[in-house]
């Protein structure tokens, strides 16, 4: 009760300060700031944020930007009346880095009647990326599509595993659907003839619940040699606890959006395998312009956290948003950002550039892959995997 009240006396106080606010351009962010995906949300907006001060301190901009996030607890149930309130109570211009294949979706039908675009959301599904008219969508990281397709073939014409010896653990919603067709697509792409000889596995989304998965796989003969995860990372750690509690370790695979430095913390007492593809640079690449940059602007704004992925891609989005500002002398109105955006990413297309702008050159888009085994996190190396 008590902490309902506070809750109301500082949204009053926001509304009642609205001057002190004029000179900010705020945007919105919805994801998981409580519940098991909770580490996901906060990285993120981490990222964004340290992203702001950068630009704020720079002072090229009239006016500051703002990130305003709102927990949905990554259930699309919660996100339409958080993306209202970002709306109607905060006066944000844009969604930035909002979290979630399921809960993105579940917030365009609000955006769409306000005409409030959404900038760089956290997922590679594709349901987020098909042209539209409405609510204008500016992507910048690579697809699940694009994921699958580099896992697979690692898998596949790397190590010399079939495509019938794979195995797929999936998410039960729009975010393990969209893996999975791009999985699947992936798989009969390297040969796989018949799709339904796939052993999938589905589990419910924020639960960490996995003896029925587990069972699935003992139930099967022979063991995949390979998992592909299309998870997140508190649900793929108990996932591979219980498998190697049976001592089965196949070698394991996921996405980006799993969370790299989550789930190797979860699983440093394992003896797990697993590669993880990635839509930024490794964070122990020391000659990239961007990690520099990143590592400089943590030390100079007090973050003393280790940096993670996660962090990186919303530090990233962040700056391309600012470089989009840049022409526009006051702040802005929802559709001259999206414009903005618009030309930014034609004029960087072909872009050479070895700052944050490198992810608008579709043509160069990179996808990097991280592998962790026995608990330690290192560079790929197709002997260290075998």
């Amino acid at each position: 009760m008590i902490l309902r009240v506070l809750v109301c006396i500082t949204l009053s106080l926001f509304l009642l300060g609205e001057k002190a606010y004029s000179s900010e351009l705020r945007f919105g962010f919805t994801g998981p700031l409580t519940g098991p995906n909770a580490f996901t949300g906060a990285q993120v907006i981490r990222g964004i944020e340290l992203g702001f001060k950068r630009i704020n301190d720079s002072k090229k901009l009239n006016y500051q930007l703002l990130l305003v996030p709102l927990d949905d607890g990554y259930e699309p149930s919660r996100t339409p009346s958080q993306v209202t309130t970002l709306i109607k109570d905060y006066e944000v211009k844009a969604m930035l880095g909002s979290v979630g294949t399921p809960t993105n979706l579940a917030s365009l039908d609000v955006l769409s009647k306000n005409d409030i675009p959404l900038i760089q959301p956290f997922t590679g599904a594709q349901s987020i990326r098909a042209e539209r008219s409405s609510p204008f969508i500016f992507n910048t990281r690579a697809s699940y599509t694009e994921e699958a397709r580099y896992l697979i073939n690692i898998l596949v014409n790397d190590l010399g595993i079939k495509p019938n010896e794979i195995a797929v653990f999936a998410q039960k919603d729009s975010y393990g659907d969209a893996g999975l067709a791009s999985t699947i697509e992936a798989l009969t792409g390297a040969g796989l003839k018949d799709p339904a000889s796939i052993l999938q596995i589905r589990h419910q989304r924020n639960s960490s619940e996995v003896s029925n998965s587990v069972a699935d796989i003992l139930g099967v003969f022979p063991i995949p040699k390979a998992i592909i995860m299309i998870s997140t990372y508190d649900t793929s750690a108990n996932f591979i606890k219980q498998l190697e509690a049976f001592d089965i370790s196949p070698l394991f695979a996921a996405f980006s959006f799993t969370g790299l430095e989550a789930l190797q913390a979860q699983i440093s007492d394992t003896k797990a395998k697993i590669l993880m593809t990635q839509t930024t640079p490794s964070l122990n690449n020391s000659k990239s312009p961007i990690i520099k940059q990143l590592r400089k602007d943590m030390a100079r704004f007090g973050d003393m956290a280790p940096p993670t992925t996660m962090q990186l891609e919303g530090y990233i989005n962040a700056l391309i948003v600012g470089q989009a500002l840049l022409p526009l002398k006051d702040i802005p109105t929802s559709k001259e950002i999206e414009d903005s955006l618009k030309k930014l990413a034609r004029d960087n297309y072909d872009s050479q550039e070895q700052n944050e702008l490198y992810v608008l050159n579709i043509k160069k888009r990179h996808i990097w892959v991280q592998l962790i085994t026995n608990g330690v996190l290192q560079e790929l190396s197709y002997a260290d995997i075998q």
